[in-house]
């Protein structure tokens, strides 16, 4: 099991859960873990699929944003040079700022966006990912131009929760779990959340009910490499 992300993440425990599964279900008596992280999957995506070429038993845990990643790494190797197996998860984007920042209310966020994007600075994870995609969504549909996000990078949840909680950046951008507990805790105001529908138990607006036609989702799913089964005989 190739993971092309840091040991702890999303990914990698993703990975784990399939390894406890599989062993119990029977299906493998062991399992061997990779992790090479760094550019969002493009340090680690070459790796798996020049290393692992013809290796059926040889699979890896990915997401959204590797696809993002490649095209802003420029990078030779991309998805698209992988076999999809499955798609395992998928989770809705949230919009979120500080209970003690300027912003309160996703009124005031769009007044911002629209005044200037430039000075609503947005913590995200890995640049081209779901998040950095879905703010330049949400400022494209407010009728300004994405290339002027101020975004933010962050290697991780911990780094952007931090962040945002210091008042390093104006508002944060991530999976509704990276910033459950804070918005529970009070401690952030959930703005709006990407899905089509609300997010069950999750009291916060969708940004269509907001009336900004954007929908996004991150998801994780499970590759092989390219060419994983023999081409079918021609009768």
């Amino acid at each position: 099991m190739f993971i092309p992300a840091a040991p702890g993440g999303g990914w990698d425990t993703t990975g784990r859960a399939i390894e406890v599964v599989a062993k119990d279900a029977g299906l493998v008596g062991s399992f061997q873990f990779e992790n090479v992280g760094g550019a969002g999957g493009m340090v680690g995506l070459p790796r798996f699929v020049n290393q692992r070429k013809g290796q059926a038993n040889a699979l890896m845990v990915g997401g959204f944003v590797m696809v993002g990643a490649a095209i802003t790494n420029k990078s030779p190797v991309t998805m698209s040079d992988v076999t999809p197996i499955a798609c395992l998860t998928e989770e809705a984007g949230i919009i979120v700022a500080p209970t003690d920042g300027k912003i309160k209310t996703w009124k005031e966020f769009e007044e911002a966006i629209k005044a200037n994007p430039k000075s609503v600075s947005v913590a995200g994870g890995s640049a081209g990912g779901i998040d950095h995609q879905l703010l330049g969504l949400i400022i494209k549909a407010l009728g300004k131009n994405p290339l002027d996000a101020a975004y933010v990078v962050f290697a991780g949840g911990g780094p952007a929760n931090a962040a945002i909680l210091g008042g390093q950046v104006v508002s944060g951008i991530s999976g509704y779990s990276e910033f459950a507990e804070q918005i529970k805790a009070g401690k952030m105001k959930a703005l709006a959340v990407s899905s089509s529908k609300r997010i069950p138990g999750v009291d916060v607006p969708t940004l269509k009910e907001l009336g900004v036609n954007v929908t996004a989702a991150n998801w994780r799913g499970i590759f092989g490499r390219l060419a994983l089964m023999p081409p079918k005989r021609q009768p």
